[in-house]
């Protein structure tokens, strides 16, 4: 007998119904999994609570502990009843995936580890600078006081009729401004003293990798990152779509296109005229060497739900990729002289636009300003003097958050999506019309450990682990080097800690978990 064991349910059920197909079902068990099997836990009497945590430092050697007990105790069946020819391993071609192939081994060769092993790899089914940037954005606007300052602005009009404004720049003493004002207020005319334009090109965007799609689906529906992911899941469980959890923005060279961009055109209803006939594909720099870009694989219906929205954006960031011309927008701007004052405006407007006709979203707003010569004359309609203030830096907004953790090294593509909703559940955020504002709690965590060593806000420290994780996959380093160097680290950091617990548990007693 083969025994295949999938990583989810839905999976094993598209590869049970392929063997089918083709014929290849009979003496072979198709399994899937719901979660994983075993967690590595502290050696008996290590656990929490129940020894100094300083010894925990010491441990080299971790115990494994069943976690799924239903997936654990149908294997030991299977495994234990069956003579198995053959294991086959199909769990998801990525990081977690190739982990729950390790336990799923460790319960096979209890019982059968005569018998061959064998990977299926597929892809589709058919914390100082992030903690610092995000704490000193708060520190600035809580303790930010406006500014007044003052500008000029003018409405003018062409001798064609065109109508436009523009303005000064700011004027930061209003003594100074009234007297300005005062020289030009009855000024009739205004002259152009510049004018100018030029064409930017707007790149095609490149291959979509996960953090890339859980931000801007965040931007265009305002579900959660976490949501967002679980969506996408689903979507590939199902065969919809090609595995969402990835760092590549590299098309393979045997990728077949035309067979995505049917898929793309199908599941949208678009027209063929709206594309490139041949595919040309922009390509990024990324590859994490599991798995390719996100892609559809099977049209979804259009019944404009979340998964719809899901699938659209990921169809039509293909056909942008794949089958779309850079875009071309018009910049203008022009600087205006009114008695001794210039003013200055700029507009633009998009002259080409390319890859938007698939993929509209972030679409530049066209505001275009008439086209003028030097030393034209304008008509001024009005000038008034305006007092405007400065403005507290903007909060962050769980997409900027996400950019923010993956230049900084915090989490990975399939880990990022769940730190905002855990910072928010344990209390050291709130979430506020789409941006996120840090709690007391928050604040005053930051700034006790900060006080204690900065290293136990950088993220370089987490970066750390990522570091020697991918050191270790590529047999650069050993596993029990990256263990010693880890701990001996957080064992620095953790004695300062404990040396200063009480009076860090004394400031953040009274903090609030809301704002």
């Amino acid at each position: 007998m083969i025994i295949v064991v999938a990583e989810k349910p839905s999976v094993a059920r598209a590869i049970e119904k392929t063997l089918r197909n083709h014929n290849i079902g009979k003496n072979v068990y198709v399994i899937g999994l719901r979660s994983r099997l075993l967690d590595s836990d502290l050696k008996e009497g290590y656990e929490w609570g129940k020894t100094d945590p300083s010894k925990i430092f010491d441990l080299r050697e971790f115990q494994l502990k069943i976690r799924d007990n239903r997936s654990y105790d149908e294997l030991v069946k299977i495994f234990k009843n069956n003579f198995i020819e053959e294991l086959v391993i199909a769990t998801d071609n990525d990081s977690e995936g190739e982990l729950i192939g390790w336990e799923v081994l460790q319960v096979f060769k209890n019982y059968n580890g005569f018998g061959k092993i064998s990977k299926m790899r597929f892809n589709a089914v058919s914390d100082e600078e992030l903690w610092r940037s995000w704490q000193n954005r708060e520190e600035k606007i809580r303790d930010f006081k406006p500014t007044p300052y003052w500008v000029i602005v003018g409405r003018f009009r062409t001798v064609r009729g065109e109508v436009f404004e523009a303005r000064s720049n700011k004027i930061e003493d209003g003594k100074i401004a009234q007297e300005l004002f005062s020289k030009i207020r009855n000024v009739e005319e205004g002259v152009v003293k510049e004018y100018g334009e030029n064409v930017e090109i707007v790149r095609r965007p490149k291959q979509l990798r996960t953090d890339e799609m859980l931000r801007d689906l965040h931007k265009i529906t305002g579900v959660s990152a976490s949501n967002i992911l679980r969506i996408a899941e689903e979507l590939y469980s199902n065969g919809y779509i090609s595995y969402p959890r990835t760092d590549t923005n590299q098309w393979l060279k045997d990728t077949d296109f035309r067979k995505i961009k049917s898929v793309a055109i199908k599941g949208l209803g678009l027209e063929t005229r709206e594309i490139l006939e041949q595919p040309n594909p922009f390509n990024g720099s990324k590859n994490d060497g599991a798995h390719p870009p996100l892609y559809p694989v099977a049209p979804y219906p259009r019944d404009n739900t979340l998964k719809w929205r899901v699938w659209e954006y990921i169809a039509r960031r293909f056909l942008a990729n794949v089958y779309s011309s850079n875009a071309k927008l018009l910049k203008q701007r022009a600087l205006i002289k009114v008695g001794e004052i210039m003013l200055k405006t700029v507009g633009g407007r998009i002259e080409d636009v390319g890859f938007y006709k698939v993929y509209p979203y972030f679409k530049p707003e066209e505001n275009p300003i008439p086209k003028m010569t030097d030393n034209e004359k304008l008509k001024i309609l009005e000038l008034r003097l305006v007092k405007e203030s400065t403005k507290p830096p903007k909060r962050l907004s769980e997409s900027e958050l996400l950019k923010l953790m993956e230049r900084d090294g915090i989490g990975t593509d399939a880990t990022r999506a769940e730190y905002p909703k855990i910072i928010m559940e344990r209390g050291y955020a709130v979430k506020n019309a789409k941006v996120i504002k840090p709690t007391e709690l928050r604040m005053n965590l930051i700034k006790s450990l900060r006080e204690v060593d900065v290293r136990l806000v950088s993220p370089q420290t987490r970066r750390i682990v990522e570091e020697y994780m991918d050191l270790i996959s590529r047999g650069e380093k050993k596993y029990s080097e990256a263990l010693d160097e880890t701990l001996k680290l957080y064992h620095s950091l953790y004695k300062q800690l404990e040396a200063k617990i009480n009076i860090i548990a004394d400031e953040l007693a009274g903090s609030k978990k809301h704002v």
